[in-house]
């Protein structure tokens, strides 16, 4: 663990110890502290020269009588040349300093010792080797306003300390998504990494495949007991987990470490640890809108409403909507200004309907349905060639297959079949298994019993459960009898 070495007079003991129990709990450091009657800070410093970062507390105790090169040579010189390790000043108290000390990272305790205190643990966190790309970059919000009495609670008890925070309100469209979305934004520098899930309608293994994707693991076993190891390795580390939407069926664990989890729900009661904070909002004032007028925003806007609105990649909606990308890019640009989109995830391109605009939608998308499926199966048989292209649409398997369940079977049959073989390639086997379980179950609708046949057999090695034809036995190893991916 990184080191960070804070340096004061025995008067200031008393706010060193204040933010190092901050950076030890919120920035994933460990806090060496020298408050020794012998020397001042200008010359204390030189102990920390070993470690990741030095803070020296500036007060009339703390510093040289002069402000003077002879006394704080030394440190200004390693200032001035960018030296490793960077070092940092908070002016405790009034005191003469040099004003080189200003230049970079100098806090000011007059600040507020809670603004203060995050300025100082945003910088500590900066030290860490962070990912060259967030798993997810929340996207500004161009309508949003208001909310900040709620956001200053999610400040206190997801910035301040590791802790869990639900926001509930049982009504669609009421700003639960949206204020977790602009928390996360406002909060981002304040974590290594964010981790957002979309759960809606998701069963708890796919919630739990999708976290465990995020964090570059496998995700096996007992759902519940895999998604409690998930938040507990999450844990290890500085991050901010988000699961939007969740339903009353998937438990919080007490447990999550250095890691913070933010929950919206529409549920209450919710299952939650004892010590997370319930709050619950009102709703946003209603605001109606109505099919875009313009041809170009119809034809995009028809082709976003088909696809996954948790969150979908910008470029399917374009492809399914059959529009030259310039002009897709203009259309969606007043899409979000008339709130029939938002942005969602800067990173990858991603963008979330909004629920006025679900709302909006009419049911006359034929044709968009059969494009997005086709498109999906595209890139569902492409999957060996590009598997992590191919993984981005994970979230469209399931959507493409239902607009085709009751239409064109051989096209929803080959959809499962290539998605259950890409999420198989992942280790992604309980997501594989509901794919199977609704091929199935579509295929006895439609008394298709061959490919009903094939699914139960393939479920019954995945769950290790008996096969109900006699004409087969158990397989051992990873032994599959169909090529899924063929």
């Amino acid at each position: 663990m990184l080191e960070v070495f804070l340096c004061c007079s025995p008067t200031d003991r008393g706010v060193a110890e204040v933010i190092a129990a901050h950076l030890e709990g919120g920035a994933e450091v460990r806090v060496a502290l020298d408050a020794s009657e012998t020397g001042t800070v200008a010359v204390k410093w030189e102990g920390g020269l070993s470690s990741a970062a030095i803070l020296l507390l500036l007060s009339p105790e703390a510093v040289p009588p002069n402000v003077g090169r002879a006394d704080w040579g030394a440190v200004l010189d390693h200032i001035t040349r960018n030296a490793v390790p960077p070092v940092g000043s908070l002016l405790v108290r009034d005191c003469g300093y040099p004003r080189l000390l200003e230049r970079k990272r100098f806090f000011r305790w007059e600040h507020g010792p809670r603004n203060t205190l995050r300025d100082i643990q945003k910088w500590a966190l900066t030290l860490h080797q962070l990912p060259r790309e967030r798993s997810f970059l929340p996207a500004s919000l161009p309508w949003f306003e208001g909310r900040e009495n709620e956001l200053e609670m999610l400040w206190e008890r997801l910035v301040d300390c590791a802790g869990a925070a639900f926001v509930v309100n049982p009504a669609a469209a009421s700003g639960k998504t949206s204020l977790a979305h602009e928390f996360s934004r406002r909060a981002a520098a304040h974590f290594r990494d964010i981790m957002w899930i979309a759960c809606g309608d998701r069963s708890p293994a796919s919630i739990a495949a999708n976290l465990a994707n995020q964090m570059g693991v496998t995700c096996e076993g007992d759902v519940g007991e895999a998604f409690a190891r998930l938040i507990d390795l999450g844990g290890e580390h500085r991050v901010l987990i988000v699961l939007d939407d969740l339903q009353p069926a998937v438990a919080i664990p007490d447990r999550h470490g250095r890691a913070s989890v933010l929950v919206t729900s529409r549920s209450t009661p919710v299952k939650r640890a004892p010590a997370a904070q319930i709050i619950r909002i009102g709703n946003l004032p209603e605001f109606r809108s109505a099919a875009p007028g313009n041809p170009v925003d119809l034809r995009l806007w028809r082709a976003m409403t088909v696809c996954c609105p948790s969150g979908f990649p910008l470029e399917l909606a374009v492809q399914i909507a059959g529009i030259e990308p310039a002009d897709a890019q203009e259309a969606c640009v007043r899409l979000i200004q008339s709130r029939m989109v938002d942005p969602m995830d800067d990173s990858r391109g991603w963008m979330r309907l909004s629920a006025i605009s679900a709302a909006a939608a009419d049911t006359s998308l034929d044709s968009e349905r059969s494009r997005h499926a086709e498109i999906v199966f595209g890139i569902a048989s492409e999957w060996r060639a590009q598997p992590d292209f191919s993984k981005r649409y994970i979230s469209e398997f399931m959507p493409a297959f239902r607009w085709e369940a009751g239409g064109n079977w051989p096209l929803a049959c080959g959809i499962i079949r290539h998605a259950f073989a890409l999420l198989r390639h992942y280790g992604r086997l309980a997501e594989g298994a509901e794919l199977l379980v609704a091929l199935r179950d579509a295929a006895e609708q439609r008394c298709e019993w061959e490919v009903s046949d094939e699914c139960s057999w393939e479920l019954s090695w995945i769950r290790g459960v008996p096969y109900r034809a006699a004409n087969r036995t158990p397989v051992a190893g990873d032994q599959f009898s169909l090529d899924f991916g063929a």
